[in-house]
């Protein structure tokens, strides 16, 4: 009775995942990918910059920011204090 209990707790936790594993190694994981990469490619990023009580130390925060050397047109800022 208690191997059979073992079996019922360990079979779901332990060999349904091993199994996806190993259909997942021998189905996708195997593969070449065929991906190719662009190095001119820059994503658009926005910079989230949470704010409360910051009043003394937001200034030098976004003279940092604009100090990046991302492209302006692809960086974009966006500041969240509770109190706007």
């Amino acid at each position: 009775m208690e191997a059979l209990t073992l079996v019922a707790v360990a079979l779901p936790h332990l060999g349904f995942p091993l199994a996806y594993y190993a259909y997942l190694r021998a189905r996708w994981l195997g593969r070449p990918r065929s991906v190719r990469r662009d190095p001119s490619y820059r994503p658009r990023v926005t910079v989230i910059v949470p704010t409360y009580n910051e009043a003394e130390l937001i200034e030098s925060k976004l003279d940092d920011l604009a100090r990046q050397d991302y492209p302006r047109e692809l960086l974009g800022w966006n500041l969240k204090s509770p109190s706007c």
